[in-house]
């Protein structure tokens, strides 16, 4: 049995469908049910923050994945955000260990090394997050590696890109493909300064692939993995390519870094999740993730790149949301 908490997020609901599929037995967990979920989900409704659930909910329950997060604010209140992300990580161990479940994935983000001096970032580089999210998920991965140190726990952190694909609830995709398809005649991209920065992205079938491959690896036991996309393109390489293979009828337009703070500014009273201080981030900053750990130990590969995720959600929106 295994235990998806947080299925009705982007990454659980295809880890949920591919666990199924498999024809093995599985229970999610979230504040409610997803009408997407699958129909032989078995479901919890609840919280992190509910230990007694969270006692109920590994019962039984060979492996965990622990995806359930807060990334902004703007919906919930900075307090709740950090009870979610770094108390309910807390809370998902025990239970799990007091439950005597062998494995727990814990999903983590690239936001924790803030802006890298150098890129491919390794494992193992400093990690200075300058977002709430990324001080929330440095947080939650120190709880894990004191669990790992002083219980032994079979625990394995992955710290993903930003990830993006065909039904994708991200705002700063959202509001871009908006843009790109449907204003007509003022159909627009945007790409920030000169749009050399770098930003890595991963499908959620990759992710999926590597908590699978660690679950099968003796070597995944307290380890934490870069995982990102290969051959990461500049974002104007990254827009023109788009907008050839996506037959995009837009203009490019660039946004000037002061303008696109400014931005940020204005939206944040509004509590719009659209060019928070991550997005911002991405866009004015190179995030490239050295996955070379990953790929070596678990021999995990990721199938799709930037601009094989960027077409597939472009074609995706065009069809379910316009």
């Amino acid at each position: 049995m295994s235990l998806v908490i947080g299925c009705n997020s982007f990454v659980g609901r295809s880890l949920a469908k591919r666990l199924l599929q498999k024809g093995a037995p599985v229970r999610g967990m979230d504040f409610w049910r997803d009408e997407r979920a699958p129909e032989k989900l078995e479901f919890i409704e609840g919280s992190v923050l509910d230990y007694d659930l969270l006692l109920e909910a590994c019962a039984g329950v060979d492996v965990v994945y622990h995806l359930m997060e807060v990334r902004h604010p703007s919906r919930y209140g900075r307090r709740f955000m950090k009870k979610i992300n770094v108390t309910g990580t807390e809370n998902v161990i025990r239970a799990a260990l007091e439950k005597q479940v062998q494995k727990i994935i814990v999903l983590s983000t690239a936001d924790i090394y803030g802006k890298p001096k150098a890129i491919p970032v390794k494992h193992d580089d400093p990690k200075k997050p300058v977002s709430a999210y990324g001080r929330d998920k440095l947080r939650a991965e120190k709880i894990c590696w004191r669990y790992i140190e002083k219980h032994g726990a079979d625990i394995t952190i992955f710290r993903s890109t930003f990830i993006a694909g065909a039904g994708v609830d991200d705002p700063m995709i959202l509001i871009m493909l908006y843009m790109a398809l449907a204003l007509g005649d003022a159909n627009r991209l945007y790409v920030a300064g000169d749009g050399d920065s770098l930003l890595q992205m991963i499908h959620p079938d990759d992710v999926v692939d590597a908590f699978l491959a660690a679950v099968t690896s003796p070597r995944s036991r307290g380890k934490a993995y870069n995982i990102g996309s290969d051959n990461v393109p500049t974002q104007i390489e990254q827009v023109v390519k788009l907008k050839e293979l996506a037959k995009l009828d837009c203009y490019i337009k660039h946004l000037n870094p002061r303008c696109t703070r400014f931005l940020s500014l204005i939206l944040r009273p509004l509590n719009i999740p659209y060019l928070s201080k991550e997005h911002i981030l991405g866009l004015l900053s190179n995030i490239v993730l050295d996955c070379s750990r990953a790929k070596r130990e678990i021999n995990w590969y990721p199938r799709k790149d930037n601009i094989d995720i960027l077409v597939e959600t472009c074609a995706w929106y065009e069809r379910e949301k316009l």
